[in-house]
């Protein structure tokens, strides 16, 4: 397996929105077979996020939900690890907060990537939206995005899936409309 360190807001403003920073060929299928693509601002985290491909690939055809509590079991500190949190701002009854996403990693979820919210991530709590301070500052803004439009939608009875795709889409016009991104693909 090969380690490749990438510019994930540069594939997120040109060819997928959806990147999360990390992945391979079964998560991606624009990276080729032995690659493992890792954000530049995730660099520090190579040997974590190695060692979750690692399990992925030793739990084929198990369903991500039981890989994902294994990894939790395997790779989490939680009383050894305080989850850093840098800013918190209130949007109405929500709490937005700008947290260390490798402190979360390390403590709570080894999958916490960009952004989440108490629908989707049980360990943030109610009326929270956590937001990695580790990816490029510049993006914040449009995971908020995505992460309030999923939400809203995910209240309203949407699948988190179905609910995802619309905040997907929703994120990509924001980035349009700030002329930050020129997608490839449409």
């Amino acid at each position: 397996m090969k380690i490749k360190i990438v510019n994930a807001t540069k594939i997120r403003n040109t060819i997928d929105t959806d990147f999360h920073g990390v992945g391979s060929h079964g998560d991606y299928p624009y990276i080729p077979l032995d690659e493992l693509w890792i954000d530049a601002c995730l660099k520090k985290e190579k040997d974590l996020f190695l060692k979750l491909w690692k399990l992925e690939h030793s739990m084929r055809g198990k369903s991500f939900r039981l890989i994902r509590e294994k990894a939790k079991k395997t790779f989490t500190l939680p009383k050894k690890v305080k989850i850093v949190v840098t800013k918190s701002v209130q949007k109405g009854d929500l709490t937005i907060r700008y947290v260390d996403g490798a402190s979360v990693r390390r403590a709570l979820d080894p999958y916490f990537l960009l952004a989440s919210h108490h629908l989707v991530d049980a360990s943030i709590p109610k009326k929270e939206i956590w937001i990695d301070t580790n990816i490029d500052p510049k993006e914040w803004k449009y995971w908020l995005i995505h992460a309030l439009h999923e939400r809203e939608r995910m209240i309203q009875g949407m699948a988190h899936d179905d609910a995802h795709d619309f905040a997907i889409a929703a994120q990509r016009m924001a980035r349009r409309k700030d002329g930050v991104a020129e997608f490839l693909r449409g």
